[in-house]
């Protein structure tokens, strides 16, 4: 048994959004305000929680509150015998499906959720929402309300010579009559669904969840009791340094949610009181250390008595106790958990030697306290469901004691307080960690299913491909509420395993923060990567305050990276070279040239946009840049074009075209460049501008330069090092895509 997919509607920023789970690790992905804290808290919420107490007005998805609002002003003209319909409410609240498969010989687990006599095997839906607890007792008390609330303001307002007109009472619309009823007039019920109309995403990935039939009646109790065992790492980790130590206990035991402190001595606690407690169930072993502890109990009681003697006695002699009090004395209670229930109960080692020095685990660093207590909880949870040791048998577990065939474990930014390295191994450990167990290991009759949500370009390379899902931002529409959708990244490539191969290696090894950016440039070389961000910073503030991901593609591959950056949606600009070649030249390298019958081998330009060959197609194109897609997801494509530029020497105005970044920013700053020293490349153009007054022969010059030996990268380090680097200006292609690129984006983000 594995669940397959969850589909969220009408939680948050995910009106519509399907996710698909993995079969052992599936990582949330996506830039800030995405959604992926709105899906590990629906998770917590409907499945984990389940208490109607945990939601809240906010969880209903903005852009739903108008239809809402409409619906219930409607219920204030209703006769009393005209039908109350809750449907049109309820799907406008937050409902989660979960769709689980089921093997032949688990059939015994769900046979409560088999939903007609027609099914044998294979995919089984539930759906958790919320409801009205009473349809027909809801309207009518919203009704009362509202009625009650303008009857008053009307009465206030005609006794007063000049009422305000914005004056209102509680409630003056549904969602103000929700925010302080919403517990006490809506519940959480469970509905079973037919995988019969289970329907896949649409183009956009906006999911279609199943309308329920019109008699459809919930669940009793909960649904996936017994099945799922559901334990939750979440991201507000409480560590704190030394200097801020405090000790409290978070009631771990329960193993729900994970409590609101980390301690490795507080989980300790915790899980001796659940598998190593030797009052439950003892063995021989067990008695054998009791009575030790009773012996050494007794002696402290008669040493305390002795201590405690004088001071009793005198005491006494003030009359207390009376005669008809009780006599007072002292003893001691201890508990085997006594022994962990200090802040020093967990110390490291440092140093060698047979004396090592030990200090309390507060003094070690932040990322090795996450890390420790993350991997131990996560034993724990592994543990509790295995029921190791002396768990008692009635314990997250159905009543005969079953272990539920599935355990699902949500983990929530793992990468607080951790190095690159670390984050790096956790990911790669944590699922190997929730099966080491004797009775799990490859064995499929009980599963582990392990979701992580993360903002860590490091983390998400270290997982399959397959099992990222990106949320992606939808636009604001009509109703100028954004939301998001969840992209599936399985088989984006198809067939093509060498692209697959390709951009998968390419992410990784570039530790390419793709996932978690706001808008995209890819940039040919080493030199566009050094200077851009210079650039940007200068002349674009906007830009700069944006998250920015800068890859270096190079013009020969970016189309490789096609499909992803279509799926992705995010606004995209590309920075390519002309390439321009000579046909009737065996197809070498030419100066860029209008009507010198010159092609492009720049696969961008051919392939993606604007799908053109002929150079002098390319630089007769209108649109600055060429733009591929619509929508938020449009991509821009900009190369060289003509560069107007007046010469003082030769008092002459010059269009030359360059062929690469390079000339391009020299001939955009012919001052700054002539004035630069550094590597044989950069001498050489300052002595080319130096030596030329006539602008097209240093364009030329430059363009054979530039076949000789580059050293690309070390002209715009030294450009970068130049006391001039303020006054560089961005060539005119670049900053018109630059410009595009800002306007795409807008104001910067709310990132709350």
């Amino acid at each position: 048994m594995q669940i397959d997919f969850i589909e969220l509607a009408n939680f948050r920023k995910l009106s519509a959004a399907r996710i698909d789970v993995a079969e052992q690790q599936t990582l949330l992905v996506g830039a800030n305000n995405s959604g992926k804290t709105s899906a590990m808290v629906a998770l917590r919420l409907f499945l984990n929680d389940k208490k109607i107490s945990g939601f809240s007005v906010r969880d209903i998805t903005a852009s739903n509150w108008a239809k809402i609002e409409s619906i219930a002003d409607g219920w204030r003209d209703l006769t009393d015998d005209a039908p109350r319909e809750a449907e049109p409410l309820n799907v406008l609240l937050p409902a989660l499906d979960v769709w689980i498969s089921i093997e032949d010989d688990e059939l015994h687990h769900v046979s409560h959720l088999i939903p007609s006599l027609d099914w044998e095997t294979g995919q089984l839906g539930v759906r958790i929402c919320l409801e009205a607890k009473s349809f027909e007792e809801l309207v009518e008390a919203y009704r009362t309300a509202r009625k009650k609330s303008e009857e008053r303001v009307t009465k206030y307002k005609t006794a007063q010579e000049t009422p305000p007109d914005d004056f209102s009472l509680w409630p003056k619309s549904f969602h103000e009559y929700l925010e302080r009823k919403f517990s006490s007039v809506l519940t959480l019920r469970a509905y079973l669904l037919d995988p019969e109309k289970i329907v896949l995403p649409a183009e956009d990935q906006r999911a279609a969840p199943q309308m329920l039939p019109e008699m459809a009646q919930p669940i009793s109790g909960d649904p996936f009791s017994g099945l799922i065992h559901i334990r939750e790492i979440n991201a507000q980790r409480g560590f704190a340094d030394a200097s801020e130590s405090k000790h409290t206990d978070d009631e771990e035991g329960s193993g729900k949610s994970g409590g609101a402190t980390r301690r490795l001595s507080d989980q300790l606690q915790a899980y001796y009181r659940r598998h190593l407690d030797p009052d439950k169930d003892p063995t021989d072993e067990d008695v054998s250390a009791l009575g030790a502890f009773h012996t050494a109990q007794r002696t402290f009681d008669q040493r305390l008595e002795q201590g405690f003697h004088q001071a009793i006695e005198e005491l006494e002699q003030l009359g207390y106790p009376g005669v008809a009090n009780p006599k007072l004395s002292i003893s001691t209670r201890f508990r085997p958990t006594d022994g962990l229930d200090h802040p020093s109960a967990v110390q490291y080692d440092i140093g060698g030697g047979d004396e090592p020095i030990r200090l309390p685990e507060d003094y070690s660093g932040l990322g090795f306290q996450n890390l420790i207590s993350m991997v131990f909880q996560l034993m724990r949870f592994r543990d509790e469901w295995m029921r190791v040791g002396k768990l008692s048998a009635g314990d997250d577990t159905s009543a005969a004691g079953v272990i539920p065939p599935l355990q699902l474990i949500l983990v929530e930014e793992p990468e607080a307080h951790l190095h690159a390295q670390v984050q790096q191994v956790f990911i790669r450990k944590a699922y190997d960690v929730l099966r080491h167990h004797d009775d799990l290991g490859a064995v499929k009759a009980y599963r582990t299913q392990l979701i992580v949500s993360t903002h860590s370009s490091h983390i998400a390379h270290e997982v399959d491909f397959a099992n990222l899902r990106y949320f992606k931002r939808q636009p604001a529409t009509d109703v100028s509420v954004p939301t998001s959708v969840v992209a599936n990244l399985t088989g984006l490539f198809g067939e093509d395993t060498t692209t697959t191969r390709f951009v998968r290696r390419y992410l990784r090894t570039t530790h390419c923060d793709l996932f978690f950016a706001d808008g995209v440039i890819l940039v040919e070389g080493a030199a566009e990567r050094i200077l851009m961000p210079h650039l940007i910073r200068g002349q674009f503030p906007n830009l700069a305050l944006r998250y920015i991901s800068l890859l270096e593609i190079g013009g020969s591959h970016a189309h490789r990276l096609k499909p992803l950056i279509e799926l992705l949606s995010i606004p995209t600009l590309i920075v390519t070279d002309l390439d321009a070649v000579d046909p009737a030249n065996k197809n070498k390298s030419a100066q860029p040239k209008i009507d010198a019958g010159l092609v492009t081998a720049n696969t961008v330009l051919k392939t993606w946009a604007p799908k053109k060959t002929q150079i002098d197609d390319l630089l007769r194109e209108e649109q600055v840049p060429v733009a591929s897609g619509t929508g938020h997801g449009v991509v821009g494509v900009v190369y060289q074009r003509e560069i107007e530029i007046h010469c003082r020497k030769a008092d002459k105005t010059t269009t030359p075209i360059p062929s690469t970044f390079e000339d391009a920013i020299a001939l955009s700053n012919l001052i700054i460049v002539a004035g630069l020293s550094g590597v044989a490349m950069t001498n050489s153009f300052s002595k080319i501008i130096k030596d030329n007054a006539n602008v097209d022969d240093i364009a030329k010059m430059l363009f054979e330069r530039l076949r000789d030996r580059p050293d690309k990268a070390g002209f715009s380090l030294d450009l970068l090092a130049s006391r001039k680097l303020k006054r560089l200006v961005a060539p005119p292609y670049i900053a018109d895509g630059l410009n595009w690129l800002e306007q795409k984006l807008g104001s910067p983000p709310d990132v709350s």
